[in-house]
Parts: C-alpha cells; structure tokens; sequence
C-alpha cells in the first residue's frame, strides 16, 4: 500500500469559484499560477459562477476559465453552454468548491466524475468529502490555506 498526500496525488483539478469582481478575478488567476507551478497537476478546468447582472462577455477571456451565468440554462434547466458541458464529462481527480453552493450548476457539477470533492467555506457538506473553513477571503492566502490543509490528507492506494 502506497500512501501520498491528497494534494501530491491531484493531477486534473476541476475548481469551481464564486465571482465577487474582477480584481478578485485576477488575484485568484495570479494564485493559481504559483500554487499550481509547484504541483502535480496536469489538467485544470476553473468554472467562475457570475451573479446575473454581470456580462460574461465583458470579462477576460482565458482558455482554462469558463464564466458562468444564470442565464446559462434552458427553461427546463438544462446548461446551453456546450463547450463546459464537454468538459464537465471529462473525469477530475479533485473537485474544489470555494464559497456559496447555492447554485444551479450544482446539479450539473454533481454528475461529473470526480475523485475527491473539497468545499471550502460552503454551508453545507452533504455533497463533499471534506469541508474547509478559512476566515481569510483573500485569494492567495485562502488558496495557500487549502492546499496545506490538503496537503495534510493522506491518500492510500
């Protein structure tokens, strides 16, 4: 039996953000980039879920960033957005949820195959495998907060 960190054994991670505004936006992106320098991760997918009056089109465009709004679903809620459905089919060894879960994208994220399911800063924890809590909101230092926590989790195979 081999044992590593829940964090070392991640190699396509699929995170799934609340947008708050664009410099948020840009501190998360920056982050990311030095958290994910020094890891295993392979594949990244990152969904930001928008508040509907922002327009997705005025935002960044970034090829591993897909924005997602309310208006996103049909009447009978189903995502129009075909390029995310395409990736959400795509299996994840780790799904990372920070903040609020009270979305309809939820129902979408539930039945992409994920490994191990990390809700950070979510009410409930019904869903997750593991819950985490930081008081800290600002990206670097959150983003750093969870990947030692992580890090921490031992992961036998």
């Amino acid at each position: 039996m081999v044992n590593k960190n829940l964090w070392e054994s991640t190699k396509s991670l699929l995170l799934v953000l609340n947008y708050t505004n664009e410099s948020s936006l840009k501190e998360y992106r920056k982050s990311l980039d030095q958290v994910l320098d020094k890891s295993h991760v392979k594949k990244l997918t990152v969904v930001v879920i928008l508040p509907k009056e922002v327009n997705k089109d005025a935002l960044p465009p970034h090829f591993l960033i897909y924005y997602h709004s309310p208006n996103d679903f049909s009447m009978w809620g189903k995502l129009k957005d075909v390029l995310l459905l395409q990736e959400l089919e795509k299996k994840f060894d780790m799904l990372l949820w920070i903040g609020s879960k009270e979305h309809k994208i939820l129902d979408t994220i539930r039945q992409t195959a994920c490994s191990k399911k990390i809700g950070v800063n979510c009410s409930d924890n019904s869903f997750f495998d593991v819950t985490i809590s930081s008081q800290n909101e600002q990206p670097n230092e959150l983003l750093n907060y969870v990947i030692t926590t992580i890090n921490k989790i031992e992961r036998y195979e």
